[in-house]
Parts: C-alpha cells; sequence; structure tokens
C-alpha cells in the first residue's frame, strides 16, 4: 500500500470513530441505507490496493469521493489515473492539485501536471511548467524538468517523416492491450491481455499468444489463439520474437501480481513442421530477475539474444542486455549495451536486424513517454541513439517496432490517442501498422554510337529472377528512355539495333535511402559489312589523310596502311596501285608532284614492313579525281578539302577479287561514317 493512501485510510478511519461517539452520545438513532456507504467503498479500494487491482481500487475510490469530496483523496486518485494512463483525467486532477497548493511548495504534483500537458500533447503549457521548475531550488525535479524540456523541443522541432501509421484494425486490437507484434512468414503473432466475456479487470489478468493472417484487402484477419502447445504450457505468454533462420520462437511466461507484471522468464520452442516444440526455458539468462523482450541478432559474428531485465549491472531501470548462444537454448553470461545505449530510466522492446537496434526508452528526451530511438552497431561500438521522429513517435507511449524483409512496412505498438481504451482514451496499448515512402529510383538510359545519339534503338529491361517482369521500349524518334525502378532489386538491361551488336548492363538498387537518378549510356558498336573487291576497283584507306602541303604520314593514318599490309600478306600474289591525291588548292603542277611524294611515303611504310617492292606501284594524281565539288576557285570547308587529300588502292594483278569488312555507321538510314576494318 502506498504511504498516501495509508495516512489516507488513517485519517477516514479517526473520521468514522469520531462520528460513532457522535452519534451514541447524542442517541442518534440510525436510518436506512440506501446506498453504499463512504466506509464501504473505502474499504473494498484497500482490498483492491492490497491485490494489486488498480482499476477497481480507483473506482471505489471515485464512488468515495462523490460522498465526500475531500481534497485529500486527490493525489492518490490522480496518480491512480496515471498509472492506469489516462492521462486526461490525471491531467485535471494534478491541476485542481496544484491550483489549491497557493504556497507553491507542491513541486512533485507541479512536475506531474507539467508531465500529463505533455503526455497530452500541449506541448506550450507543459514547457512553461517545466521552465518554471527549472528555474526553481529542487535540482532532482530540476533536472527530471530539463530532459522534458529537452523533448519537447524535439518534438515541436522534428521535421515531418515519411512514414504513415494507422491501426492495425478490429480483428486485431481490442479494448485490453495487444503488444509485441511480429512477422513471420506473412503472419502476425502477437499477444493480447483481451478478457474472456464476464471476466473482471484485474482479478483474471493474462496475456494470450495470437495470431492473424493477411486477408484479401491487404489487412489483418480475425485473430487466433496460436500453437495450442504453447498456450497449454502457461496462462500468460508476454512477448513473442522469432530467429526465421534457425525457426526458432522466443517468448515469455509471466506472472502478475494484479496489473503489475511480478515474474517473466525466456523460453525458446523450435518449429517441427507446422508445429513447434514445448517451450524449454533459456538458460544462462537473470533468473531471480524480471527479463522480458527477448530479440535475436548478431553480434560479433556470434549469434547472440538481445533482452531488456532489471537485474544488477545496469544503469537504472530497465537495461537491455545481449548474451552469446553457445548451444541451442544455452547462453553465456549476459553484457549490457553499455551507457551509450541505456540509462537511468527504462530501455525495453529492443528489435535488431543487419546492425541496427531500435528500442523504446523513457531515459532521453522524448515526445510524451516511451520514445522509439534507433543506434547502429560498427562493429565494436554502438552509435548515438537517434530519436526515430513524428509517426513513429507521438505525445503517448510508443515501443515494440517491428519491421518486415524489405524495410519499408511494419509494425510498433502504442497507447496514442486513437485506439480503442477500457478507460480513457490511451489507457490500452494498440497494434499499428506503419509504411515508409520508398525512395524513387528514376532510371536514364542514352542509347548511343561513339557517344552519339543513336536513334531506333530497342531497350529490354528484366527484374533479376523474374523475366516476366520485362519491360521494352523502342522509338524512332528517340534515344533516351527513362523508368522508375523499384529499390534493393538488381536489373538487366539490353539494346539492340538493327546493324548494330547488342549490349547489357546489371544495376543494382541496394542501399538507396533518397530520390535517386541513375543514367545508364550504352554505346553500340556497328555491325562489319562485308564488301567484295573486284579487279581495279579503287578501295579508299579512310583514316590515310594528310596535312595541307605535306607528305608526312599520320599517325592516325598507320591502322589503315597495317590493314593493307595484312591484305598483302593475306594474298601473297596481289598487286596492287597505291594512289595519292590532293584537294584542288595551289599549282597544278605543285599538287602532282606533292601527290607522288604522298603515295612514295605510303608504299615506302609498306615495304618498310616486309612488302617487296614490285608488289606496289605508287601513282600521284595530283587534283585530277576529285571526289566533292571542291575544284579551283571554289570555296569549300577544310574538312571538305581534306576529304579529297587521301590515299586508295586498286588490285592490278593477282586475286580478281577479294573480301574487305567495312564498319559502316548510319543514323536513320544514312551513312555517316565508313572503317575498313580488320577481319579474321
Amino acid at each position: 500500500m502506498s504511504k498516501n493512501l495509508r495516512k489516507y485510510y488513517m485519517k477516514i478511519l479517526n473520521a468514522i470513530l469520531t462520528l460513532l461517539l457522535v452519534m451514541v452520545s447524542g442517541n442518534v438513532i440510525a436510518q436506512p441505507l440506501t446506498s453504499i456507504p463512504f466506509q464501504a467503498h473505502i474499504e473494498k479500494a484497500e482490498e483492491y490496493a492490497e491485490t494489486n487491482n488498480l482499476a477497481s481500487q480507483l473506482d471505489q475510490l471515485e464512488e468515495a469521493y462523490k460522498k465526500n469530496r475531500d481534497k485529500s483523496m486527490l493525489p492518490l486518485m490522480a496518480e491512480l489515473n496515471y498509472k492506469l494512463r489516462d492521462y486526461g483525467k490525471a491531467e485535471n486532477l494534478y491541476k485542481r492539485i496544484v491550483d489549491s497548493d497557493k504556497k507553491g511548495t507542491n513541486i512533485e504534483a507541479l512536475y506531474m501536471y507539467g508531465k500529463m500537458l505533455k503526455l497530452n500533447g500541449k506541448y506550450a503549457e507543459a514547457a512553461e511548467v517545466f521552465r518554471k521548475i527549472k528555474d526553481g531550488d529542487n535540482d532532482t525535479y530540476a533536472n527530471l524538468s530539463i530532459l522534458e524540456l529537452k523533448g519537447i523541443l524535439l518534438a515541436v522541432s522534428s521535421d515531418s517523416t515519411n512514414v504513415t501509421v494507422s491501426s492495425a484494425g478490429p480483428k486485431v486490437n481490442t479494448k485490453s492491450g495487444e503488444y509485441s507484434p511480429f512477422l513471420m512468414e506473412n503472419e502476425l503473432y502477437f499477444t493480447s491481455s483481451a478478457l474472456e466475456s464476464g471476466a473482471e479487470p484485474g482479478k483474471d489478468y493474462g496475456v494470450k499468444l495470437l495470431r492473424s493472417q493477411r486477408d484479401k484487402d491487404g489487412g489483418w484477419g480475425k485473430s487466433t489463439e496460436a500453437d495450442a502447445l504453447i498456450t497449454a504450457s502457461s496462462p500468460a505468454i508476454g512477448n513473442v520474437a522469432f530467429s526465421v533462420r534457425d525457426q526458432t520462437m522466443f517468448l515469455t511466461k509471466v506472472t502478475f501480481h494484479g496489473e503489475e507484471l511480478k515474474t517473466s522468464r525466456v523460453y525458446y520452442c523450435i518449429r517441427e513442421g507446422n508445429a513447434w516444440t514445448d517451450p524449454a526455458i533459456v538458460q544462462g539468462l537473470p533468473d531471480s530477475f524480471i527479463v522480458k523482450n527477448p530479440m535475436p541478432g548478431e553480434l560479433y559474428g556470434r549469434d547472440v539474444l538481445f533482452f531488456s531485465t532489471d537485474a544488477p549491472g545496469g544503469k537504472g531501470g530497465f537495461d537491455i542486455f545481449y548474451a552469446t548462444k553457445i548451444s541451442t537454448g544455452v547462453y553465456d553470461s549476459p553484457v549490457n549495451l553499455g551507457s551509450m545505449v541505456n540509462t537511468a530510466g527504462n530501455e525495453i522492446t529492443p528489435f535488431y536486424r543487419d546492425g541496427k537496434l531500435i528500442f523504446a526508452t523513457d531515459g532521453l528526451p522524448s515526445f510524451g513517454g516511451y520514445d522509439l530511438y534507433s543506434t547502429e552497431w560498427n562493429g565494436t561500438s554502438w552509435s548515438t541513439p537517434v530519436n526515430m521522429g513524428p509517426g513513429f513517435n507521438s505525445s503517448a507511449d510508443d515501443m515494440y517496432y517491428m519491421v518486415d524483409g524489405e524495410g519499408y512496412e511494419g509494425l510498433l505498438v502504442s497507447n496514442r490517442v486513437g485506439t480503442t481504451s477500457l478507460r480513457g482514451k490511451t489507457c490500452c496499448d494498440d497494434i499499428f501498422t506503419f509504411s515508409i515512402a520508398k525512395p524513387v529510383v528514376s532510371l536514364d538510359i542514352y542509347v548511343l554510337d561513339e557517344n552519339k545519339p543513336l536513334r531506333q534503338g530497342e531497350v529490354t529491361i528484366m527484374e533479376q529472377f523474374k523475366p516476366e517482369t520485362k519491360l521494352t521500349e523502342g522509338k524512332d524518334d528517340n534515344y533516351n528512355f527513362a523508368y522508375d525502378l523499384d529499390i534493393n532489386k538488381g536489373y538487366f538491361v539490353k539494346v539492340t539495333r538493327i546493324g548494330y551488336f547488342p549490349d547489357s548492363a546489371y544495376i543494382k538498387t541496394l542501399d538507396i535511402k533518397a530520390d535517386t537518378t541513375v543514367t545508364l549510356k550504352i554505346n553500340l558498336k556497328p555491325k562489319p559489312e562485308i564488301e567484295v573487291v573486284s579487279i581495279n576497283q579503287a578501295i579508299r584507306l579512310n583514316n590515310i589523310y594528310y596535312n595541307y602541303n605535306d607528305a608526312k604520314i599520320l599517325k592516325a593514318a598507320r591502322p589503315d596502311l597495317d590493314y593493307l599490309y595484312e591484305l598483302m600478306q593475306q594474298y601473297p600474289d596481289m598487286v596492287i596501285e597505291l594512289s595519292s591525291h590532293t584537294d584542288a588548292r595551289g599549282n597544278d603542277e605543285f599538287n602532282q608532284k606533292l601527290s607522288q611524294r604522298r603515295a612514295d611515303s605510303a608504299k615506302k611504310y609498306l615495304v618498310d614492313k616486309g612488302v617487296p617492292d614490285e608488289r606496289i606501284k605508287a601513282v600521284g594524281y595530283g587534283e585530277t579525281q576529285l571526289l566533292n565539288k571542291c575544284g579551283n576557285d571554289v570555296k569549300c570547308t577544310e574538312e571538305e578539302h581534306q576529304l579529297n587529300r587521301r590515299t586508295e588502292f586498286k588490285i592490278i594483278a593477282g586475286p580478281t577479287n577479294i573480301e574487305i569488312k567495312k564498319q559502316i555507321t548510319k543514323e536513320r538510314g544514312k551513312v555517316i561514317e565508313t572503317k575498313t576494318i580488320k577481319g579474321k
């Protein structure tokens, strides 16, 4: 029994004795009772207090208060409303206590009034109360108020998040509490304190393990009791979690003293077919203290089990520990996660995946009561915990975070406004679903030929392992294609075009946290066209050009001359005429001599490589065989003049025809470039 309650009961008993003495001395004749007497409600409240049935205790005190408006009852009624999380009633009661404290000495009541304002989302009013306490001379409550003020600042300054939160629905949630949701192979397992029909709150308190499956609309269907063997093993199952890899269920068997958790120990079951083995206790965890919220994970490359406990070795209240797995159901000595995670308050409901731990705490700045925080493991230590922000957190209590495999759909537990509650708007926990908006991944594909736009291409995208998701697109008037991709997937991209070799690329959208544009440039290579060359047909060596008024072989000309050398090797009886041409600028006689020097220069290159002199006839034609209109006195560009400054060859003896492979580049059907290429 609380100290306040004992004082109040003693005061009531003294008043009753005094009243009896007056009645006897005054020969007062008792009248028949038409309602339950005031003292009967007090006695009943005391009985409920002994069994820790807070709800029924409060009901009796409220009935007694109606008969005797004694303000000394208000602190206990306010405290009980707070414990039962009826923050609206608690706020009104604490306000009455504060208003009647004319000297302002009841700092505890003032602090609790500010706390209720905050839990009800009245941040501005709460901040005013906490600032007053902070500036006072009570160091204990000043420090507590500073923490509350930090939480208020966090709540009002946090940017909105891209998370949407909604109730899991009436087929899962009841007016009692629902806790510990966990997804296992598209089934939702959770625990619930829903009462049987006719059961009395506080007297028949228990928690069941339930499960629900998705319905056709994507919501959760009607919940049913989980495996009979598990539920029969204990009248109350507190928490549940799974190791999908090991097909192991972890759960807590709990007992209560009224509405207060009395004992909690961790058990495990192994899946066998469609059933679970009989729960066996997990060895190695504290056995004389409350151990709850088991969560399998991995640290230092070893399997571990995270859990929350009030065992010694903590920082205060409930702390999160981990124990390393030795064998199935057996764990090494527990290790505290340390002061980076644990505080002088309470840390509960750990959820761990891929190096990230998300937990609930009331020891760090919060939007209201318990808030969800996240921290990351770098292999040796935990990062500074970060508040999960609006949506995940509210002005009430938020805990039991759990997310699916992809990381964008999940569950949490909260008593925020919107729950279905037995009393008030916030008394009881419900399961909420949340969805996080996925980042948009835009894919821009450019189809090119030597980094120049290549139209008429066709793009095909296939999701890895899902060829049925193929997307194909081809446009005559476009070379740029855009698609939206899903995150955390792999895609094969294939580009084809008539006259070109196909090409492909593989892209991944892993670990993308924000909207992203992926640019993919694919350069296609033209397919070669085989040209049959007959005797006396001139074949242009396309890259053998010369600087103006110069006979020197440029570096760019060597590949074509090397190719001609290979042809001479392939056809050893072939004799060629190697001719050189100039543009029309300059004196005709000068151009004739210049072209001859150029032809001789090209021949010398081949002879130096080993071709016999007699197989090559070098001829300079000057400007007598122009390829375009750029004759004497015709104004042309440098590129047009360079086209005439060329070297060609034709067969004058030996084979009557040979095959030469050419790479022809076209755009919209028009030849824009021709290259002679090596053949095998």
